[in-house]
């Protein structure tokens, strides 16, 4: 029983758990996630999930729309970015992370934002909150996993009251209330976090499978004894380094047994049936699409029976319902804060987003007719 356990350790699934945010003994910053890189993984995913990445992306072209009406072309920093440029990489960020951060600085004077820059959200840590509950301090690092060569710089948290000096170069910080956090967000698809992963894994193991010949899984029995538990260990561990796993696209049943025949015997194990992957390829963008709660698929390009021409009825009613229940209030959401940050900078026209124009006449022609 315990030669079992020992073996069935190292082929156990592995599953990702939603962060911890702790503080950690002789950092000044909180620990966004296991090892600090919690929002490096978040990137990654949307990297290795094409339903994930276009759900992301769809939602993206409608929260940033025509572009910001008014002050959209306003430039905001010496790069000569305008507002558009910096609303868009916000609203990314939110998307990603459920949350967006800026560097705003102050003039000499301390009375006005002179130009707005954007941060990349992965590369912000909070700082400690003090007695009164209350994040003075932000760290930033181009690259947190390896802080030696990147030292962290420390930014004072936004606050008009204190400008001058070293505290001119200021980090906005914003994401959205949370009961699970004071200090980092959870991105809205996180009850999707294994779904989205294992939708990237299932496309590398397809590719890895079939440039291997589709080599079908094996079932290895070994005759020429039982050996001890840590022999089973290495000996299970230097299989499946070499041919399983998701670049190789295997899996290796090992036994072992005590006969005369020293060679041992090797059987194929045939692979699951395509329906198998067709069930579990619905289920994976189901959960997805409701962890991005995008109602239906055709939103994202994804046609279903009856194509993307006849169900143009479908896309308009979705799509209203797609901008009144998620799109608006994300854009609320941005917009307060920025427009916190662009009356600081001396405008106070509120942000508003030309709403995307959509045709959906001309849609439909078009795919009856393509």
């Amino acid at each position: 029983m315990n030669d079992i356990k020992e073996i069935m350790k190292v082929i156990a699934l592995e599953a990702i758990n939603l962060p911890t945010f702790k503080e950690v003994r002789g950092k000044d910053w909180v620990a966004y996630g296991e090892n600090n890189l919690f929002p490096v993984k978040l990137v990654e995913l949307t990297q290795t999930s094409a339903i994930h990445n276009t759900a992301i992306r769809s939602k993206l072209d409608a929260v940033i729309g025509e572009g910001i009406a008014e002050i959209g072309t306003t430039p905001v920093n010496s790069l000569g970015e305008t507002l558009n440029d910096i609303y868009e990489k916000v609203a990314l960020d939110y998307l990603i992370f459920g949350g967006f951060s800026l560097n705003t600085i102050w003039n000499r004077g301390g009375d006005k934002v002179v130009e707005i820059y954007h941060l990349p959200f992965s590369n912000v840590r909070s700082g400690k909150l003090n007695e009164e509950d209350k994040i003075t301090e932000y760290f930033y690092s181009s690259h947190w996993a390896n802080t030696r060569k990147y030292p962290p710089k420390r930014y004072s948290a936004y606050n008009p009251l204190d400008t001058k000096g070293d505290n001119a170069s200021q980090i906005f910080y914003h994401f959205d209330y949370s009961p699970a956090s004071d200090v980092y967000p959870l991105p809205e698809y996180c009850g999707a976090l294994n779904d989205i992963e294992l939708d990237g894994r299932i496309a590398k193991f397809h590719n890895a499978n079939i440039s291997n010949g589709m080599s079908p899984s094996l079932f290895i029995t070994l005759t020429n004894g039982e050996p001890s538990a840590e022999e089973k260990r290495k000996l299970y561990q230097g299989i499946v380094e070499s041919y399983t796993g998701v670049d190789n696209a295997g899996r290796v049943f090992l036994s072992f047994v005590d006969g005369a025949e020293k060679a041992p015997v090797i059987s194929t194990v045939p692979s699951a049936n395509d329906e198998y992957y067709v069930i579990l390829e619905e289920r994976i963008t189901s959960r997805i699409l409701t962890a991005h709660r995008i109602t239906s698929p055709l939103l994202i390009g994804i046609r279903d029976g009856g194509g993307l021409g006849s169900n143009s009825e479908e896309i308009q009613v979705a799509y209203t319902h797609f901008l009144s229940t998620v799109i608006q209030p994300i854009q609320k959401s941005i917009n307060r804060s920025m427009d916190v940050v662009m009356r600081a900078f001396g405008i106070d026209t509120p942000i508003v987003v030309i709403p995307s124009k959509l045709d959906f006449n001309q849609t439909q022609t078009q795919q009856i007719n393509g």
